[in-house]
């Protein structure tokens, strides 16, 4: 009885956005709804490979990995910055099998760099993360001519994943996690203006946007591998203090920063998705909170099987026509 409770609670929580995003839903969640045993798992052998480990909710999520036992390798644009990341991490989880990759995520040849460095140093591949994101003030264009949002937050993680997926089926079962944002909720796919080349270019829609772009590749991707033993979920990590926030959404950081969540409390869901044995044969869905949300709040965001479909055949064709 007090379960069922617990979860109305959490709905209507969830349903007023701004104490369910910031640091009291994650309180209240954590108190009264989670199961500690579900992240009490040993990952040694495991494999794991996450973007954007080197601060924020990327760190976080690598670090409660390898404290695991997870052998991690973080893929980081800054190698500096990536390599004072792992000295925390390897001090921190008393073991060294914490590696470093560099990549770019806007830049297609140098994700498949990335790629092919990862296929040549392990035979497995259980965990792939694709965390890293960015948000940019004015619209730019990445090497390959690609609107740089959507090149960042959208292209790089489907040349990332589309590469790495012969690997994740050979250690199977595995497990894929994008992360989204619950600013996805704002915004609806406009097929015919991916890049934002036609519109005014916003900063906060084009990074809305490109999120609900993965969430519904991570849709597509689920559909594809189902019954491979590789399963692909998205989360969003509500709202969290991150270097991203500090950098590029300073006016929305500074009037919520009382109650943003921890990048720790950001990445929880990311963990949970990675290691719980409860949803280890779950895929295609949204999650937030360790719990399944709807992926649509407003019926106007809705996208077509035709908005799917064109989506994946243009980040193909983007990808053919990268520069070498």
């Amino acid at each position: 009885m007090l379960t069922r409770l617990y979860r109305v609670l959490d709905a209507v929580i969830d349903a007023t956005v701004v104490l369910s995003y910031g640091n009291t839903g994650y309180r209240f969640r954590r108190t009264m709804l989670w199961n500690d045993a579900d992240l009490a798992v040993d990952l040694t052998g495991k494999v794991c490979a996450i973007t954007g480990a080197n601060s924020g909710i990327g760190f976080a999520a690598a670090r409660a990995l390898a404290v695991r036992g997870a052998t991690v390798y973080l893929l980081v644009r800054n190698l500096e910055r990536g390599a004072a990341a792992r000295a925390r991490i390897c001090e921190e989880a008393g073991h060294s099998r914490v590696y470093l990759a560099a990549i770019d995520l806007s830049s297609i040849a140098a994700v498949h760099a990335c790629a092919d460095r990862i296929q040549a140093q392990t035979p497995r591949l259980d965990i792939l993360i694709n965390n890293a994101g960015d948000a940019f003030t004015q619209r730019e264009l990445s090497v390959d001519g690609v609107e740089l949002t959507f090149a960042t937050n959208v292209l790089g993680a489907f040349v990332l994943t589309n590469a790495l997926i012969p690997l994740l089926q050979a250690s199977a079962p595995a497990r894929v996690i994008n992360v989204s944002s619950g600013g996805m909720y704002l915004a609806k796919l406009d097929r015919n203006d991916l890049q934002y080349a036609r519109r005014k270019y916003d900063e906060l829609m084009a990074y809305a946007q490109s999120k609900r772009a993965l969430m519904i590749l991570t849709e597509l991707w689920a559909a594809q591998l189902d019954r491979s033993g590789v399963t692909v979920n998205g989360m969003h990590p509500g709202w969290v203090d991150t270097p991203l926030l500090q950098t590029g959404l300073p006016v929305f950081r500074q009037s919520l920063q009382a109650i943003l969540r921890t990048p720790d409390e950001g990445a929880d869901t990311i963990v949970w998705l990675a290691a719980a044995r409860a949803v280890e044969s779950i895929t295609g869905r949204f999650w937030f909170d360790r719990r399944e949300r709807a992926t649509h709040k407003l019926f106007l965001t809705k996208s077509s099987r035709a908005d799917y479909r064109q989506l994946w055949t243009e980040c193909v064709r983007l990808t053919q026509n990268s520069k070498d």
